[in-house]
């Protein structure tokens, strides 16, 4: 579940409805949530077994959000849409039913139709992890790799970091050809019009709008491994696309 929720965009949560919202279904959204799953879709299903009743339909939704609300508190705003099923029968599954005469909402097709493909961050700060330094010769050095977040142009003024070290976007590379502006998620090679110190791993992003550096920070994890996690031990720690040691661990549960 944690696997793939990493890269989901959506999440259908299925709760049968004639035994309500179970363990199950709250530990699955709150992955979700904690993997930054912005749109939430709660499918309550077997509502045949209920009689279609809307009564039972509103408790499971209002205990739900109830769920979400806590567990979002002070996280990313998710977005949650509840719906009545019933998959054997396929009522509200691609097309509204009669069955469900007080719900005028979308079936599931139509709801996941509706969501966007990607999330838009074309207006966020523009930032571009180093994947690779393409180097095929003394003439070309160009910074490879997928920009994260926002755009950029030739000519723009960009910072390295960590090392704080600054340029201008001197050409944007694509296999197709050159290209005066990009944005996310586009994968591009940039070159700079000076010679910097630029590895695998480091983060460029656009001069004025830097990103925060620490050493210290704060994070909910994942632990699948069947070891307990040990403050005491050291770990490496996945950082854009190199690794780290992590020392000083402290846990709050």
């Amino acid at each position: 579940m944690a696997t793939g929720a990493s890269t989901a965009d959506a999440a259908i949560v299925l709760i049968d409805a004639s035994k309500g919202v179970q363990i199950r279904s709250r530990r699955h959204a709150y992955i979700a949530s904690l993997l930054g799953v912005r749109h939430v879709n709660v499918a309550e299903n077997k509502m045949d077994l209920v009689d279609y009743a809307e009564k039972v339909f509103r408790k499971i939704q209002r205990e739900f959000e109830k769920f979400l609300r806590v567990v979002n508190d002070g996280g990313q705003l998710m977005e949650l849409y509840s719906l009545p099923v019933s998959a054997l029968l396929g009522v509200n599954v691609t097309k509204g039913s009669e069955e469900t005469p007080w719900y005028n909402g979308p079936s599931l097709w139509e709801l996941l139709e509706s969501l966007p493909s990607v999330e838009d961050t074309g207006n966020a700060a523009f930032r571009f992890p180093v994947q690779r330094v393409v180097r095929p010769d003394q003439h070309f050095r160009g910074f490879a790799g997928q920009i994260a977040s926002g755009s950029i142009s030739v000519g723009d003024p960009v910072t390295a970091l960590p090392s704080g070290r600054k340029s201008r976007v001197a050409r944007i590379v694509t296999f197709d050809g050159d290209l005066q502006e990009s944005a996310a998620p586009l994968s591009v090679t940039l070159t700079l019009e000076d010679e910097l110190d630029i590895s695998r791993g480091d983060l460029l992003v656009r001069s004025g709008k830097e990103a925060e550096l620490s050493r210290r920070f704060a994070a909910s994890l994942v632990w699948m491994d069947r070891h307990p996690l040990d403050p005491e031990r050291r770990y490496l720690l996945k950082h854009t696309s190199h690794t780290v040691p992590v020392r000083k661990l402290r846990l709050r549960t």
